[in-house]
């Protein structure tokens, strides 16, 4: 079961990471985020710095933000 636990967190940073990654690659600033989600700029940065686990809904807000569109194939 931790190993489980220890896979779920590596998924979900790896996800953050990737968003943060894009938003600089598109010049988008944490700033520019927080205008656009209605987030305070400081928890734009602690969710970059993995500092918490976000939300699905925080994170969709985000990549809609970053303009990152995800989609379920079957």
């Amino acid at each position: 079961m931790k190993n489980k636990n220890n896979q779920n967190e590596q998924q979900w940073q790896l996800l953050v990471l990737l968003l943060k990654e894009i938003a600089e690659s598109k010049g988008i600033t944490q700033n520019e985020i927080a205008e656009k989600t209605g987030l305070l700029q400081s928890n734009i940065s602690r969710f970059f710095s993995l500092k918490y686990k976000p939300t699905l809904d925080t994170f969709l807000q985000i990549a809609k933000a970053i303009k990152v569109n995800f989609f379920f194939e079957d």
